[in-house]
């Protein structure tokens, strides 16, 4: 398979800032440039796009390409043959730059593939003029979902369809991914274009610490209380919405200002209720030591508008307003807002 990495990551953030030879141990260089490596020694032809030749020092240039990787700076050029284009760029910018540059080169029937830098939804609904005219070229995801080049990257997450039933990729361009991920002796997982950004992108760590105070208190709050279950999801999803909102409309400093840290321990701690609830008391004891950062950042908090909804309930409502196509448009544009750095 022909392939195409855009970036070959910071290493200077990899490995002076974060560390990850002592934290997690491998060797530079890792990121996009690990990626190539790994794909050129699993047999596919790879190229690396980097304009910055000075991200990495020419030692770890030269392990990549004595892996067999050919090394450019022309975008345009790495489009040219590429069956699978997977962006290792930066936030934001620079990402929907090379979007916009290469969809016009690649070949037909190819597929982008984000990692943690944009939502694969929001690439298609950004380029949805240019993807029209594309018709062929499809939208998947090939996030690490950790750094490539450490002991713990042993997985991609890959997007199909989205949970409402748009196919921004073919089946058989998920199964190039697929294919691509497995030739180089990785796990794979499959979700959908619009959930894998929650997974596979660096705030994972609030979708892990979520999802086990979810089940944390779907368990004390069925099996315990005994409470229905349809009163234990309304409170979760009013939970949810409510911080996810606070957060949107003023920011963690607003957010803290309101939810304020001492007031959060003494009320959760009355749903202390059995004894294997590691996760509130991990909550309980990080929320109990915070320190001067956030207090200084509480007491500058601005609390702005906020209207707090349930998404789901006020899609549909939407919808029955001012009909699909209306509403889609709506929709769109407020995920693209997301989705912006």
């Amino acid at each position: 398979m022909k392939i195409a990495i855009y970036g070959a990551g910071n290493q200077n953030l990899y490995t002076k800032i974060l560390k990850l030879q002592e934290r997690f141990g491998g060797e530079p260089p890792f990121g996009g440039s690990r990626m190539a490596i790994e794909f050129s020694e699993a047999g596919h032809d790879v190229v690396l796009a980097e304009k910055n030749r000075e991200v990495m020092e020419e030692e770890h240039w030269k392990k990549v390409e004595d892996a067999g990787v050919e090394i450019t700076d022309k975008d345009e050029e790495a489009a040219k043959d590429a069956e699978v284009a997977i962006l290792f760029t930066p936030f934001g910018k620079r990402t929907y730059e090379i979007v916009k540059k290469i969809i016009k080169h690649l070949p037909e029937g190819s597929v982008i593939a984000n990692t943690c830098t944009a939502s694969p939804l929001v690439i298609y609904y950004t380029f949805e003029r240019e993807f029209r005219e594309r018709k062929d070229l499809g939208i998947s995801s090939l996030h690490p979902a950790a750094v490539p080049g450490t002991p713990q990257h042993g997985h991609y997450v890959i997007s199909g369809k989205t949970t409402f039933g748009l196919e921004i990729a073919s089946e058989d361009q998920v199964g190039k991914c697929v294919e691509l991920a497995k030739s180089c002796g990785k796990e794979v997982f499959l979700v959908p274009a619009d959930v894998s950004s929650a997974v596979g992108d660096m705030g994972v760590l609030v979708t892990a610490v979520t999802l086990a105070g979810i089940l944390d208190y779907y368990t004390v709050g069925t099996k315990i209380i005994p409470a229905p279950k349809e009163m234990v999801e309304k409170q979760i999803i009013m939970t949810l919405n409510t911080i996810a909102s606070l957060v949107e409309s003023s920011g963690i400093e607003g957010l803290i200002k309101i939810l304020d840290p001492k007031m959060i321990v003494k009320c959760a701690k009355s749903m202390l209720l059995k004894d294997d609830q590691e996760e509130l008391k991990a909550a309980l004891k990080t929320l109990s030591t915070i320190n001067d950062e956030f207090n200084e950042m509480k007491k500058k908090g601005k609390i702005n508008p906020t209207h707090f909804v349930a998404s789901q309930s006020l899609t549909k409502e939407l919808i029955n307003m001012v009909g699909e196509a209306a509403a889609r448009g709506v929709l769109r544009r407020s995920w693209q807002e997301l989705f912006k750095y």
